[in-house]
């Protein structure tokens, strides 16, 4: 037993060695016929997938030859058969799940190392301007700066995306290993991977902050609003979720806390939460909600949860119908001065600032029967083709527009309705009222839209 303990021991430390060499030597001059791979190393997301994909190759192999080296039934019943076996710490032969933990933990340093690198290359935003340069150097540099910083929060999650993926099948096969061995041994390419895969998530959510938080400096510097920026990052993370292995529904189990945490900084929820609550303040123009809605629907479409989806949908319908009220408001007093409502109303509103009991609204300055006879036909003239605008500019969303320019006449046909009453009332002072061609209701008829 002794002599068969010391040589798995001799064993794992040969394999140890040989798998590190190989990971070395791969990196550098390239193994098997394959070209280095820190020639990749100017791509992240390629030269973290190579250096995971070759050290569970290794892995792989290595558990391959620690079960055929495990596979002798002879052993086992020499250990029955033995009197004097001593089953204890030091003399027990190692186990499968020992012997390829031995031998996969010296290519774990190396590699943490590599992709510890990466990782911090990719959590920072962009890189400084140069002095000297001119303003289309300048501008171009900035909107380079917004793309890189976009592109680099996309390669974060992309490596988190791999990293999820190669911890769900080294925990796979250790369970089968151990299972059959019921022996519990730590394995260091694991925890590399669990370690690395915390340390992105954490740099994933601190760039995403961080970006959410300068989108006004960003959009100052490129050409897109910051809901139009927002977006992008939405679209680009949720599309690069549904194609990475690594966030299928098996990908990782949450089996401990810590897991589930990092399940939660790269959840959806989180993304569209921390990038939409950004940009909400910078809302400006319908075009801004209808690019965050769009975000919204894209992060659906990737798996996000129904009712945080409705949260916000709700939320920019809410910002857009205070933005709609606005311009049409702003709309509305154009259209009223275009067609001659707009002098009257403003008449009325001084006279009443004045008013004292006996005076007549024909009477005062801007209403004259006159001043209202001229108005009120380039208003009733006005509605054979109504200035109500098209919103076709300012709103994308054919419903949107028609909603905008109804309410746009709703206003108009308001506006005629309270003029109409008050040159009608015993405060008017008109002894002739022909000018008045059409009631409200006729108007309300001939301004539906």
């Amino acid at each position: 037993p002794a002599h068969h303990v010391h040589a798995l021991e001799l064993i794992a430390s040969s394999r140890r060695t040989e798998v590190t060499r190989r990971f070395l030597l791969a990196l550098t001059s390239g193994y098997g016929g394959m070209a280095p791979l820190e020639m990749r190393a100017h791509d992240p997301v390629g030269y973290v997938g190579d250096m995971l994909a070759f050290a569970f190759r290794a892995f792989r192999v290595e558990g391959e030859l620690v079960k055929t080296l495990l596979l002798s039934e002879k052993g086992d019943e020499e250990k029955q058969h033995d009197e004097n076996y001593d089953d204890t710490a030091d003399s027990r032969p190692m186990s499968a799940s020992e012997l390829l933990a031995q031998s996969m933990g010296g290519l774990s340093r190396p590699l943490k190392t590599r992709l510890s690198q990466v990782i911090m290359s990719l959590t920072s935003q962009g890189g400084p301007m140069t002095d000297g340069g001119s303003g289309a150097a300048m501008q171009s540099s900035d909107d380079e700066d917004s793309s890189s910083s976009i592109n680099r929060l996309v390669a974060l999650y992309s490596v988190s995306g791999l990293l999820r993926f190669y911890c769900s099948a080294i925990e796979k096969a250790l369970e089968k290993a151990q299972a059959e061995t019921e022996v519990f041994t730590e394995s260091p390419f694991l925890t590399t991977c669990d370690e690395c895969l915390s340390e992105v998530a954490d740099c994933y959510v601190a760039s995403l902050r961080a970006y959410g938080a300068m989108l006004g400096n960003h959009s100052l510097s490129s050409s897109q609003s910051e809901a139009h920026l927002a977006q992008r990052a939405i679209t680009l993370i949720s599309d690069e979720r549904v194609a990475s292995p690594g966030f299928a529904d098996d990908a990782l189990s949450l089996d401990s806390a810590e897991d589930d945490l990092i399940s939660k900084q790269l959840s959806l929820s989180f993304l569209v939460s921390t990038m939409v609550d950004a940009a909400m303040t910078h809302l400006e123009t319908l075009d801004d909600t209808s690019a965050l809605k769009a975000a919204v629907n894209s992060a659906s479409k990737s798996g996000l949860d129904s009712k945080e989806a409705n949260k916000w949908k709700t939320l920019i319908d809410e910002k857009e119908e205070d933005l709609v009220k606005a311009l049409v408001g702003t709309e509305a007093e154009i259209v009223l001065e275009e067609c001659g409502l707009g002098a009257i109303r403003t008449g009325i509103k001084d006279m009443d600032r004045v008013y004292i009991e006996g005076m007549t609204m024909s009477s005062h300055p801007g209403l004259s029967r006159n001043e209202v006879e001229v108005a009120m036909k380039n208003f009733y003239s006005s509605l054979f083709s109504p200035p109500i605008p098209t919103f076709d500019d300012a709103i994308k969303d054919a419903q949107l527009r028609k909603i905008a320019r109804s309410q746009t006449a709703q206003i108009v046909i308001d506006v005629y309705k309270d003029v109409f009453g008050a040159l009608t009332s015993e405060r008017g002072g008109y002894t002739d009222l022909s000018f008045l061609e059409h009631d409200p209701n006729q108007v309300k008829a001939l301004l539906s839209l």
